[in-house]
């Protein structure tokens, strides 16, 4: 491992538009030790062509294939080669961002500072427009843990960065079907090691027509994209917990594994329901948000 070393993983997939703006970001950190490796997940306008001349001038290094493989797949394809690696922290990257110049330095500090157990460091978002004019900023979570992790995520992936031992933990059993890549290492690094999140923004999170998931900006959008997830079908959070604890069942912590269990039972058992719809063991992290969920655990839409 070479100490310091941080690998940016960025998928990219049609992002000709401002992807300059943001690896110029890159490009201009205060923090020197980088490497940028970049994964093409199947671009048909100019932003492969972008790449690779990026590449030629050695500003990055970019994957041969580029086979669409969705977000998660393709960032998870960024972490597998990473973990080959001797980076010693990798950092998500989307590419439509703008990144502070302070923001990888800002992370590796706070990493630094654990020795022993797997970490990941997030952070705060602020929302702008195509334009980079400010929308707002994201909440700051009032409590962090796997009773959290398992119904929520508040690690936003182009905030994240791991340390080694969670980049060789998550990279030891990658799962073929979860919600998506940033919620899963929120998940393992929850329950096995611990989640560092900064108050401080130190990007610029830019919301378009095209975003692949974005923030949502108004109480609005909110509500809207809640109530899609309970009957979109396409993947229950029961379905995660129980890959999770299929991957990782003999080394979870016997308190979190209970409450594991109990999630999962909640899907086939309506006692089991009953029991998870009033228990504090899980929680999200706004008062309406928590109401929310216990009225998707009663009519069974985990």
């Amino acid at each position: 491992m070479t100490q310091g070393k941080v690998t940016v993983l960025l998928s990219t997939y049609n992002g000709s538009k401002f992807l300059k703006q943001q690896l110029n970001s890159l490009y201009e950190q205060t923090y020197r030790n980088i490497k940028i490796l970049v994964r093409d997940d199947g671009s048909t306008d100019a932003t492969r062509e972008f790449l690779e001349a990026e590449q030629v001038r050695g500003a990055i290094e970019l994957l041969e294939g580029h086979t669409n493989l969705g977000a998660t797949r393709s960032f998870f394809e960024l972490l597998r080669l990473a973990a080959l690696s001797d980076t010693e922290y990798v950092a998500f990257c989307d590419q439509d961002d703008v990144w502070l110049p302070d923001k990888i330095e800002c992370a590796v500090s706070a990493l630094a500072a654990l020795v022993d157990p797997p970490a990941l460091y997030c952070s705060r978002l602020e929302i702008v427009d195509e334009q980079l004019n400010p929308i707002g900023l994201t909440a700051i979570p009032r409590k962090i843990g796997f009773g959290n992790a398992l119904v929520e995520n508040i690690a936003v992936g182009c905030t994240m960065m791991l340390n080694r031992k969670a980049l060789d933990m998550i990279c030891s059993k990658l799962p073929d079907n979860v919600y998506i890549h940033d919620w899963w290492c929120y998940l393992l690094v929850s329950c096995f090691g611990e989640v560092i999140f900064d108050s401080n923004p130190h990007l610029r999170y830019r919301q378009h027509g095209n975003n692949a998931i974005g923030a949502a900006t108004s109480k609005f959008q909110v509500l809207k994209r809640k109530l899609a997830r309970m009957v979109s079908g396409r993947l229950w959070i029961s379905e995660q917990a129980a890959v999770f604890s299929n991957l990782f069942e003999s080394s979870i912590p016997l308190s979190d594994r209970q409450i594991l269990n109990q999630f999962i039972k909640a899907k086939s058992s309506y006692w089991s329901r009953i029991r998870l719809a009033f228990s504090k063991q899980i929680w999200r992290q706004k008062w309406s948000d928590n109401l929310i969920l216990r009225l998707v655990i009663l009519i069974n839409r985990i």
